[in-house]
Parts: structure tokens; C-alpha cells; sequence
């Protein structure tokens, strides 16, 4: 059997497999992308909400409307687990809610355009070396055939199988957490500019609850969990919850999906001789949120640019590829240690430290540093701007020295 050929082969058509492929193309190599899926963003794990800082990032702000389900979110509506309420805000749009599905659509068409040749319906088995470089292995559910090229960039998500075949680390699996979420119509008494997160470990064990305005009627509502099946805890977040289940009690659930969100923070190591992993594989996710798109953008699109300097300079040495490790760490690795922390600091927290909490941050001052430069995805301001506050200092002391003791 002749092997095809190409410069660059990226394996997994997420987001990040595809702001990889697309950056690499820019740069003038021959990229080659597969997708085990028959479609591009046939399945939508995750429910959308992108900031208009982070889409600056990925160079993505202007998005086409289609793609846009709301884009007038200014602020978030907290709810402490006794249903005490932290509101936060700020004068303009702060995030966009989109259509995953018809976003990832767009990021293929624009790599198409670029030159990216994708494959869907195509499962790359196995991974071996070569005096050329690396020879990849497809079928299943198409016919077998050989891709020989000279850098695999891997983006399988949240449980790569390849990792391990070229000798580099996964994201654990047992620190993963579970989401289920449903599209939901004709739901009551929420507000199209404020995003709504309950804080209730009944509900989401170790995370949290989310009800996503796409306008004032309906939503995206779900819930992570440490715990599978997550479904079950979104059925009862949504029949039980005080005061979710009275906005929800006369809605219609009009789409389910599910999935799993790697929060480990990322793997130790992101390169090799003629490898590079990006996005989920790579556990380039927010620990706090989950969110994993514009880190991950972030992250693949220089990934997608070392590459296509390996392939000019004739060069696929883990020695010249280690460059896309510190370029992104420089960009994110300090953002990601911080919010690691927070979420398992968080999750340390009683119930009752819980709305201890939520009493310090809505005092006005507390709340303005929130709302003035509060960044989902730069934690890391806002965590050492409240560090600094003197009155949060016997409550951090008292909750940060049981964190510490139980780690």
C-alpha cells in the first residue's frame, strides 16, 4: 500500500485540532486533518459561552451572526447554596453564547480555505516512527490506508488514545468531571444579559450548576459532577432545585447532550520528536469552568505556527518543537496553576464556609474588584486582587489551611 503524503497531519476536528490545522495552512505547509465523526461538529460538549476578550485571542470577534445565539451577556448571577445571590456585571457585552456546533462548522471552512484537507468518518488507529518521520495508521469505519508525514499535531479530546503510543503523558483520567445539559424552551424569570451559576454540592459535586440565557425564554441548563452518570444530577437539579426548579417547571427540553471536561490542568509534557498535543489531550482546559476553547485556541494556533516553522526549517527535533511548550506556558501555565487550585480549594469548602464566602464578596467593595476585572479566562487578576484584601484574610487562613492539610 503507498502512503499519502503530507507535511502535517492533525488528528481530531475540536476546536483545537482545527485552529491548529488552519494555522499551519496559513503558513504554507500541507495539512491533513481527520475527524472519527462523520461530521464537523456533529456532537456539542460544552454549552458555548466564549468571552469577547478570549475571542480577541483567537482573533475570532467577529463572528458571523448565525453562529451567535446571544451576544448581550454582561455580568453572572450567582447563587450560594442556601440561595443567597452574588450578582456581578459590567457596563458592555462581556461574552457571547454560541452555537457550538455551527462555530466548529465555521473554524472548518475557514481552514478548508486555507488548504486543510479533512477527513471525517476517519479513526487514526496507530502512530509509529519512521526514518521519514511518522507513519499514521487509519480505518474503521473507512478503508485502511497509510499517512506518511513529518509532525502528527494530536487533539483527540478528553481521552486520547495516541499519547501514549509516542511515549507522552494523558490527562488523568479519574480527574475528569461530567457534564449533561439540556437546550431548554419556555423557561421563566431569567434575564438574557446574565448568565446564572448555582453553588450547591447536592446538586454538583464538585462543580457547579449553569442555566446559559440564549434569550429571556430559553437556555442552556446543566450541570458537572464529579460523579457519573451527571444526568441523573441534572434531572434533579432541574426538578429539585428552590429556585432553578421554578423557572424550569413549565420548560420543554428541546436538545440533551453530555460530556467530559479533563481538570487536572495540563499534561507535563506537549511535544516530542515530531509530535505536538494540544486542546483537551493536552488538559489545556480551565480547572474552574471547564472551558477549554480559547485556551486551547490559544494554544493550537502557535502549536499550528511551530509546526509549520519545523517543516521550512526541515527540522521535527523535540528540540526545536519544545518552542511551543514555553510559547504557550508563557501565555497561560501561571493562569492555569491558579485556577487549578481555586477549583480544588473550592471544593474543600462546606456548605456553610460556602455562604461565608458569598457574604465577604457581596460587600460592595469585594464585589467591584470581581466586577471591574473579573476575566474568565485570566482567573489570576482577580485571585491576587482579593488575596490583597486584609478582611478576606481570617477566612482564606482559616479554609486555605484545611486545603493545604487535605492535600
Amino acid at each position: 500500500m503507498e502512503p499519502k503524503v503530507t507535511d502535517i497531519a492533525v488528528v481530531g476536528g475540536g476546536p483545537a485540532g482545527l485552529f491548529a490545522a488552519k494555522s499551519a495552512a496559513e503558513h504554507g505547509t500541507n495539512v491533513i486533518l481527520f475527524e472519527s465523526k462523520e461530521k464537523i461538529g456533529f456532537h456539542e460538549h460544552c454549552a458555548g459561552l466564549l468571552s469577547t476578550e478570549g475571542l480577541e485571542k483567537i482573533e475570532f470577534s467577529n463572528l458571523p451572526s448565525e453562529i451567535i445565539q446571544n451576544n448581550n451577556i454582561i455580568g453572572a448571577r450567582i447563587y450560594s447554596p442556601s440561595g443567597n445571590l452574588v450578582t456581578v456585571s459590567k457596563n458592555s457585552t462581556t461574552a457571547y453564547v454560541v452555537d457550538r456546533v455551527r462555530f466548529n462548522q465555521y473554524i472548518s471552512s475557514l481552514a478548508i480555505e486555507k488548504g486543510v484537507e479533512i477527513k471525517t468518518s476517519t479513526n487514526v488507529l496507530g502512530v509509529k516512527r519512521n526514518s521519514k518521520g511518522l507513519e499514521l495508521q487509519t480505518g474503521k469505519r473507512t478503508s485502511s490506508a497509510i499517512i506518511q508525514t513529518k509532525i502528527a499535531i494530536l487533539a483527540e479530546g478528553r481521552f486520547p488514545k495516541l499519547n501514549a503510543q509516542v511515549k507522552l503523558p494523558s490527562p488523568p483520567r479519574k480527574r475528569v468531571i461530567f457534564a449533561s445539559m439540556y437546550v431548554m424552551s419556555n423557561i421563566k424569570d431569567i434575564d438574557s444579559k446574565f448568565v446564572e451559576i448555582y453553588q450547591a454540592q447536592k446538586f454538583a459535586p464538585g462543580f457547579f450548576a449553569w442555566i446559559i440565557p440564549i434569550d429571556d425564554e430559553s437556555a442552556k441548563v446543566g450541570i458537572g459532577s464529579q460523579y457519573s452518570p451527571s444526568g441523573k444530577y441534572l434531572e434533579k437539579f432541574v426538578l429539585q432545585h428552590p429556585i432553578a426548579k421554578e423557572k424550569l417547571k413549565q420548560a420543554k427540553i428541546e436538545k440533551k447532550t453530555s460530556g467530559a471536561i479533563p481538570l487536572s490542568s495540563h499534561i507535563k509534557r506537549t511535544y516530542t520528536d515530531n509530535v505536538l498535543v494540544v486542546g483537551d489531550a493536552a488538559g489545556q482546559t480551565k480547572p474552574t469552568t471547564g472551558g477549554g476553547v480559547i485556551l486551547g485556541g490559544v494554544a493550537s494556533r502557535i502549536a499550528g505556527e511551530i509546526a509549520a516553522d519545523s517543516i521550512a526549517a526541515n527540522d521535527q527535533s523535540a528540540n526545536f518543537l519544545s518552542r511551543y511548550e514555553k510559547q504557550w506556558k508563557k501565555e497561560m501555565k501561571t493562569n492555569l496553576f491558579v485556577m487549578k487550585h481555586v477549583r480544588q480549594y473550592l471544593n474543600t469548602l462546606t456548605d456553610k464556609e460556602t455562604e461565608r464566602l458569598f457574604l465577604l464578596i457581596n460587600k460592595p467593595k469585594i464585589k467591584n474588584i470581581v466586577s471591574q476585572i473579573g476575566d474568565v479566562d485570566n482567573q489570576k487578576r482577580v485571585v491576587f486582587r482579593l488575596l490583597l484584601k486584609y478582611n478576606l484574610w481570617p477566612f482564606f487562613i482559616r479554609t486555605g489551611t484545611k486545603y493545604l492539610l487535605k492535600k
